[in-house]
């Protein structure tokens, strides 16, 4: 699968796509994940912008996705939350389990700029 990502010192942003919540597209995700860590990239920003709704079974394949980065040394943040996402995750309290950039912290992956990580997820830095 090609998957859209921008690359920067130490962390990555992957886009995630709409249709990222089967079984066979996590599993790619993963190893992605893996491949990028193996070449010094060890913080993953989950750009999930193309991903308006949610359920319960694609809050699983989240928790599995960071499940996964934990026992490889890696960080996984989301960022760019829908409305309805981000409810659902904070009505679950899953927002204590998941690192959720926020958007008024000053985070836009289209800068040209290297993103600074206590901007872009201070929740994650305290």
């Amino acid at each position: 699968m090609d998957w859209s990502l921008k690359k920067f010192k130490g962390y990555c942003i992957v886009d995630l796509p709409k249709n990222v919540f089967q079984k066979e597209k996590i599993e790619a995700l993963k190893e992605l994940l893996r491949d990028l860590s193996e070449n010094d990239y060890n913080v993953f920003f989950l750009n999930m912008g193309q991903i308006p709704k949610i359920c319960s079974k694609s809050l699983g394949h989240i928790i599995n996705v960071y499940k996964f980065a934990n026992a490889n040394d890696m960080e996984v943040k989301l960022y760019n939350l829908h409305p309805y996402v981000s409810q659902l995750i904070y009505q679950t309290r899953l927002n204590q389990v998941f690192d959720i950039c926020e958007p008024d912290a000053g985070f836009s992956a289209a800068s040209p700029q290297e993103l600074s990580l206590s901007q872009a997820c201070c929740s994650s830095f305290r």
